[in-house]
């Protein structure tokens, strides 16, 4: 197969009318240079045309962009077919209404920014230059005619009329992120050339119980002049494992091929993520090459265990990977920016790299953005980060009619059908949220069946027509209606998963409370903080560059989130006035609550049979643009205090410790390792000016892949109790539990001292208790701790990168509390 890659020569301009169109495309009035793959935003950001909307107040200034009418085009320069040769015109993603015409031909209509559009152009292509045009209307505009004849849904976030288009929701404007309503060639634009070729790839595995042998059922269909196809199954090192030719019968071909003793894909921390290399020869009849594709694959089992447990009521909601029960301890992922095209392959492994750095073995594809580029996925398979994935559709009732259907099963069929193989994908759930608002409309009831026509119309595309796609298509990933759901209703704590939003949202609980609102797979949760200076620099002129200003106000899109915020900085810490100030104490109240909620969860683990909570995704990993928002790493890559205290909590082996009254603490451990783990258990109760007022020294075994408590000690209200587990004399864990709240401490100087050890250690010192310790140099240096409680017997030795020479800033509570 011939492939012409369009991605140079296209231009751009705003449209006029329709019956203009002609006079416009053969004009060269108007016309800019465009980038494809991309979107209008960056060609008229780049010729100056609009201020960057990511800075100051500027996103008001460009809503004009998305309300109007954009037209692209392109001279093709194609040479003769070959004889027998089929031309195809590809557009792997159009966002989102989209006419397309080549030659002055009309070819079709594309209304769905998640369905790569193909048309057999071979009567209208011509040897030579040819005229490509793309006309997008306006998603916004679209969106009202719709919600004009169909109906006003209720939705959270975002104008309503985005229920009736299939385009990213979150471009709509979110409680995270600005409304930019992008048009353009999102997704790259090609010309393909075959006599025939290979349609369709389905490589499911299947893994035998005792791990000695897996089965590979590929399953093709082709087109066109291809007599057989030539299948070859390579090991994770090159070498040749098995080999099949398949002969297609009415353009279909099966086999089945067995690998012994193979070796198997696990996610992050529990084994390699071994990966084989399928190579597919599609040839003609007289033995010529028609196509060549390579496809890489991981053999693993993977179930959904949902079975009563032995102490409570409901059932778990487990994530079993080749027999090993996995806790889940991961985030929610948006879209990486606003603007999609700009995601670099780089940018994307990066990101999830980071979630690696941080213990997480699973990322949630939240409803509201994108089915990922495959470069996210890619990254997932290689680095073994489980991935739940949601189908587009987020805090909304979303409408049922025939069309809306008929869009709804080409979209989640061409993504079921791109995702399938990936060893990465856990889960497909029907969408974000939507349960949720139609319960609080009182349009949910579990009794009654799903009705296209009813006030949940959505609902037979989540219990009808996506299940069955994905039973047809993928059947041996699990299902899961919508998150959150637990059947009869979205806030049952015993089955299923819970959004827990009980904190931050609804009641504004107290985020020591997290542990109390548990469930048995909480797939959202968190608390908002300031990004680092850095960003804020970068979205603001000097004079904004204070805690409240209107800037500041703007780059927070939650409804109240700067009262919230407020809310829960008065609740803790004394409030700092200034800008540094006040980024440290936000990133404090959100390590903290995050460290409660992954700490109380995870301490629900147990054992086998006793999975009371299975995994928690803090929401949300990343943002789209620079903003103060949940997210626990900022848009430029910038990690918040959170995501040490994040990687502390879902560590291998890890330590917790709360109060409990005025006069008790009780402590535990968690082994998320597949062996016991034996060491010596070390607490110490500090007075805050760094008198030791007790100890216990005793030797631990924690038990393999588990929680166990370990006890539980005397204290005084203002006790600070340190532990930490030491196996083969080195430290392994540590935690702390501090009196609380924050605001009423009467800190001591902890006199903090840095010591370089060598180019790649720095041991932190302290002589009292320190709370809270921030150590900075730099973006480019990569900290292994960066969020610290410091205490007189035990110095930290600290892993850095990038360190160089410079001098590292620190800070802790006692530098705020002062003032």
């Amino acid at each position: 197969m011939n492939q012409v890659v369009i991605d140079a020569g296209w231009e751009v301009r705003r449209a006029d009318a329709l019956d203009a169109l002609p006079a416009i495309w053969g004009s060269d009035a108007g016309w800019l240079p465009a980038t494809v793959p991309g979107v209008v935003h960056q060609d008229l950001l780049r010729h100056g045309l609009i201020p960057d909307p990511f800075f100051g107040l500027n996103e008001t200034a460009v809503q004009w962009v998305g309300e109007a009418d954009w037209i692209y085009r392109c001279r093709v320069m194609l040479a003769p077919p070959a004889a027998g040769e089929r031309t195809v015109l590809c557009c792997d993603g159009l966002d989102t209404i989209a006419d397309i015409w080549l030659n002055d031909t009309w070819l079709g209509r594309s209304e769905n920014m998640f369905v790569p559009w193909r048309c057999d152009v071979t009567d209208v292509a011509r040897p030579g230059e040819n005229l490509l045009v793309i006309r997008f209307a306006s998603a916004w505009q679209h969106g009202r005619a719709r919600e004009a004849q169909h109906g006003t849904h209720p939705v959270w976030n975002g104008d309503a009329s985005r229920v009736h288009v299939r385009k990213a929701q979150y471009h709509y404007g979110w409680d995270w992120g600005p409304v930019l309503l992008t048009s353009g060639p999102w997704l790259p634009v090609r010309i393909e050339r075959a006599r025939g070729r290979i349609a369709e790839v389905h490589l499911p595995v299947t893994l035998a119980d005792d791990h000695a042998t897996a089965t590979v059922a590929p399953a093709l269909r082709v087109t066109g002049a291809v007599a057989v196809v030539r299948l070859a199954i390579h090991d994770p090192a090159g070498a040749l494992v098995t080999a099949a030719e398949l002969r297609p019968d009415q353009g279909l071909a099966t086999a089945r091929l067995e690998l012994a003793r193979p070796a198997l894909w696990w996610p992050a921390g529990y084994g390699a993520q071994a990966r084989y290399t399928v190579v597919l020869t599609a040839c003609a009849a007289d033995g010529s090459v028609l196509e060549r594709l390579e496809r890489r694959i991981g053999i693993r089992a993977l179930r959904l265990i949902q079975a009563p447990l032995a102490a409570e009521p409901g059932s778990s909601f487990v994530f079993c990977v080749n027999g090993v029960e996995i806790f889940c301890g991961g985030a929610n992922w948006i879209p990486a920016d606003s603007l999609l095209p700009r995601i670099t392959p780089a940018r994307y492994r990066a990101w999830v790299e980071h979630a690696v750095t941080l213990n997480m073995v699973m990322l949630r594809v939240w409803g509201g953005g994108i089915y990922e580029h495959d470069a996210f996925y890619e990254a997932c398979d290689d680095l073994g980060v489980l991935v739940w994935q949601d189908f587009m559709f987020g805090c909304g009732i979303y409408p049922a009619d025939d069309a809306f259907r008929m869009l709804v099963r080409a979209e989640a069929e061409a993504q079921v059908r791109r995702l399938r193989d990936r060893p990465c994908l856990a889960l497909w759930c029907g969408n974000n949220e939507d349960y949720q608002i139609a319960e609080s409309i009182g349009a949910y009831d579990a009794a009654q069946p799903p009705d296209a026509a009813g006030r949940f119309p959505a609902r037979v595309l989540y219990e009808q027509d996506l299940p069955a796609i994905v039973a047809q298509l993928d059947p041996a990933r699990p299902y899961w209606p919508g998150s959150p759901y637990a059947g009869h209703t979205t806030a049952d704590g015993t089955v299923g998963d819970r959004h827990v939003w009980d904190v931050w949202h609804g009641v504004m609980a107290p985020y020591q409370a997290y542990p109390h609102y548990a469930g048995r797979f909480v797939s959202e949760f968190g608390m908002q903080a300031l990004p680092a200076r850095a960003t804020i620099e970068a979205f603001t002129v000097p004079d904004e560059r204070f805690p409240q200003s209107r800037t500041l106000d703007h780059h927070n899109k939650a409804a109240g989130g700067p009262m919230r915020l407020m809310a829960y900085l008065v609740d803790n810490l004394r409030v700092p006035a200034d800008l540094d100030g006040m980024i440290y104490a936000t990133q404090v109240i959100q390590a903290e609550a995050l460290a409660a909620a992954y700490g109380g969860w995870r301490r629900r683990w147990g054992a086998p049979g006793r999975r009371s909570t299975a995994g928690a995704l803090v929401w949300q990993l990343n943002d789209c643009w620079p903003v103060t928002s949940w997210a626990i790493t900022d848009y430029w890559l910038r990690p918040k205090l959170a995501c040490a205290a994040v990687a502390r909590a879902l560590a291998p082996v890890a330590l917790g410790v709360v109060h409990e009254g005025a006069s008790a603490a009780r402590y535990w451990a968690v082994n998320g390792t597949p062996a016991p783990v034996s060491g010596v258990l070390e607490l110490r109760r500090w007075s805050l000016a760094g008198a030791l007022r007790g100890s216990l020294r005793v030797a631990v075994t924690l038990g393999p892949n588990q929680a166990c408590e370990l006890g539980g000690v005397a204290c005084a209200d203002d006790d600070v109790v340190a532990l930490r587990l030491l196996v083969a004399g080195q430290v392994v864990a540590r935690a702390a539990a501090w009196p609380e709240p924050f605001k009423y401490l009467h800190l001591h100087d902890p006199v903090l001292t840095l010591e370089r050890c060598d180019a790649a250690t720095v041991r932190v010192w302290a002589a009292c208790p320190a709370r809270g310790v921030w150590l900075a140099a730099g973006d480019d240096v990569r900290w292994g701790e960066q969020y610290l409680d410091v205490f007189p017997d035990d110095p930290w030795l600290v892993p850095v990168a990038g360190l160089g020479d410079r001098v590292p800033q620190v800070r802790s509570l006692y530098d705020v509390q002062r003032g």
